[in-house]
């Protein structure tokens, strides 16, 4: 597996554990930060800080998860991750609310929202987050602005679900009460007892019996709401608390001060924050903290509420420093991610500029003309390398001269002009002798064309052409099987314009068009070879190609050299389907014209790109020597889709083709016998035909 893949899997392995198993999802976690920094990878460097931060956040160190929110919120500028921002966003707008800040939990909750009906994703959070921002203003006491968020949640709600319903009628009692509504209240609180006790909502069971606490506090049943606020708090005082003990605790405080009960209060205080420091709930301590302090005021114990708003001051300050932390880390990881994502922009560039040049390099392996190739190729040869002028020299020996068969100045197409080897001083002769490309940044650097290019043009008066001043120049040798055969140049008006990464393409476009350029002179070759066959009849009558005699005789002399010269050979067994259905119905003469009518396909499709023979009654075979082996299965899987169409008989009888080749790329298989190399082939087929009519299958050695 990828390390890309590894991170995808530790992903998924993460999400199953998170939030059962805090240890494990934590090694992991870390884990996946390593490995996903080592890689680079955005997408594995956000899960893990989300991932930290929801750890952080459910153990209660919320400064420490807002740091890790924060760097997995700087990922998510790259695109593939913008979906992932209003789950994060709800995240941080949870670990706010949590630590009392409910305005900033508001103001994420939203933007979440306002992400989410813009684009148009991740609607299934609508419902939560429309209650997440009606819980927050019930903290700040906005009932009214939290009965809205409620109506407009029940548009999103899942009837299904049970646990959504629970958390509505619990948010809704919470509004009523607020709103001094004992009636509606007390309604919701005993619905929502219902549907938490049928779902065993544990969490909801236990803020019901805070309902209720607060339903008899308002009803001025006091001891009623002493009994409950007890029935809830005591649960958490001896078990491990729930995330809304603060919550509950901090209103049995103001409970408790309201009745005057100071003394009682002071004990819980102490407890409220003995458990607090356990949980490193460091934001809610500083409330903690007044709360105790306005208790001794109250009871003139006026040594230790100064002695408690001193430490209360001296929480307040370490908490802004931990902020303004928090703050700088912000920052930092920004940065980082910029830099990463300029860095990135660039990948994504060079990814561009590369799928451009396998383009041209694909037209160039199935091109017969060169010449007219490059013309119709120049708009795109200009955008990827910025040139202004691009030449394609072939050496002529027995002239004695480099022949310029093709010249392109600002898009025009110049004149064949020739360079002869006695002139010593043309840079195209000085790469043809050293077999060495020449780089030059700026013409006008004569010290250094001097240093490195002796012999050649030292004056600006040589090197001006007119009406085209090139100030940056790449001449690259064209090699082929050790030896060069010409070259290509490559021209700017501006300087210093081809950087590395031009340099390499331009080194990979030579050698392919070299290749191509010898394909050219074996394809002539092939070409003669080809009238001697038709000399000696292996012409098949009825289609016009070659026949199965032909192949017979052909074959091992392609098969042969492919492997001495380490070529790509690639052989293709093709059947035509419901052929002998077509004949037994209509009568061979209609069967003899639909093998005509393929034959013609084949023909049109393949060209010159390989060769065609009729191996017998409906089927045909298929050679390609020397040509790239992404390009011989594209033409193949273009033969099956034209089969589809290209012969219909009354609507009736569907005749398509099913393929099967074989590939051996730079004949690898030396051992290999041709009689082997055909029956792969052979059997491709018919693993073909076995698995559906119009199919492929190919074996790649």
């Amino acid at each position: 597996m990828s390390r890309n893949g590894l991170i995808v899997e530790l992903v998924k392995k993460i999400e199953e554990v998170l939030f059962s198993d805090h240890e494990s999802a934590k090694i992991m976690t870390q884990e996946l930060l390593e490995l996903s920094t080592e890689e680079k990878n955005a997408f594995g460097l956000f899960k893990a800080n989300n991932f930290l931060g929801v750890i952080c956040s459910e153990r209660g160190l919320v400064d420490e998860a807002l740091n890790y929110y924060s760097v997995a919120m700087s990922y998510t500028i790259f695109d593939a991750l913008e979906k992932e921002k209003p789950v994060l966003l709800n995240n941080i707008g949870t670990t706010l609310a949590d630590r009392s800040n409910y305005f900033e939990a508001i103001e994420n909750f939203t933007e979440a929202l306002a992400i989410i009906y813009e684009k148009g994703f991740r609607k299934d959070l609508i419902f939560t987050l429309n209650l997440n921002i009606a819980a927050s203003y019930l903290q700040i006491n906005e009932p009214d602005e939290a009965l809205k968020l409620i109506d407009e949640a029940m548009k999103y709600f899942d009837e299904q679900s049970v646990e959504d319903l629970t958390e509505m009628l619990g948010l809704l009692a919470d509004a009523y009460l607020k709103k001094g509504d004992s009636e509606k209240a007390y309604s919701n609180i005993l619905r929502c007892e219902e549907e938490a006790q049928k779902s065993n909502f544990a969490t909801m069971t236990g803020l019901v019996e805070y309902y209720k606490a607060k339903y008899f506090e308002l009803t001025e049943d006091f001891e009623a709401a002493e009994t409950f606020y007890w029935k809830v708090l005591s649960v958490q005082l001896q078990n491990e608390p729930f995330y809304y003990f603060n919550k509950v605790a901090k209103d049995y405080i103001h409970f408790k001060i309201n009745r005057k009960q100071y003394t009682k209060a002071i004990k819980f205080i102490h407890r409220a924050i003995e458990i607090a420091e356990r949980k490193n709930w460091t934001w809610v301590i500083s409330d903690y903290y007044r709360y105790l302090s306005e208790c001794y005021k109250q009871t003139e114990n006026w040594p230790d509420a100064i002695e408690i708003m001193s430490r209360y001051f001296a929480l307040d300050l370490e908490q802004k420093k931990n902020q303004y932390g928090h703050l700088y880390q912000c920052f930092k990881v920004q940065e980082k991610v910029l830099k990463m994502n300029l860095a990135n922009k660039s990948l994504y560039d060079s990814v561009d500029r590369a799928k451009t040049f396998n383009h041209i390099i694909s037209q160039i392996n199935r091109s017969e003309d060169l010449t007219t190739l490059i013309y119709d190729q120049l708009s795109e040869l200009k955008s990827l390398f910025k040139i202004d002028t691009f030449a394609l020299g072939i050496y002529n020996s027995a002239e004695r001269r480099i022949e310029y068969v093709l010249k392109y100045e600002n898009g025009e197409r110049a004149p064949t002009s020739y360079v002869d080897y006695d002139n010593l001083r043309s840079f195209s002769n000085w790469v043809r002798m050293n077999d060495q490309p020449i780089i030059i940044d700026d013409i006008d650097d004569l010290e250094y064309i001097k240093a490195h290019y002796p012999n050649v043009k030292t004056s600006k008066d040589d090197i001006i052409n007119t009406g085209n001043y090139s100030k940056s120049m790449v001449i690259w040798p064209m090699r082929v099987e050790g030896k060069s055969i010409g070259l290509i140049n490559c021209q700017a008006i501006a300087e210093n314009t081809f950087s590395t990464f031009d340099l390499e393409l331009i080194e990979m476009l030579a050698s392919h068009l070299a290749i191509a350029q010898e394909n050219h002179r074996q394809k002539k070759e092939l070409n003669e070879a080809v009238e001697r066959l038709n000399k000696l009849s292996y012409i098949d009558g009825l289609t016009g190609i070659y026949n199965r005699q032909a192949l017979n005789e052909y074959m091992p002399e392609l098969y042969s050299k492919a492997i001495a010269e380490e070529s790509n050979i690639a052989f293709a067994m093709l059947d035509l389907d419901n052929f002998k259905q077509l004949n037994d119905q209509y009568g061979h003469q209609e069967g003899d014209h639909c093998l005509s009518a393929f034959a013609a396909l084949l023909v049109d499709t393949i060209g010159n790109l390989g060769h065609i023979y009729r191996y017998g009654g409906d089927e045909f075979s298929m050679v390609f020597i020397g040509v790239e082996l992404a390009v011989v299965e594209n033409v193949l899987k273009e033969v099956i889709s034209k089969s589809k169409a290209f012969y219909m008989l009354g609507g009736l009888v569907p005749i398509t083709a099913s393929i099967g080749a074989i590939f051996m790329e730079r004949g690898k298989e030396k051992t290999l016998s041709l009689t082997t190399f055909i029956n792969y082939a052979d059997n491709a087929l018919y693993i073909a035909k076995s698995e559906g009519k119009c199919n492929f299958k190919k074996v790649v050695l």
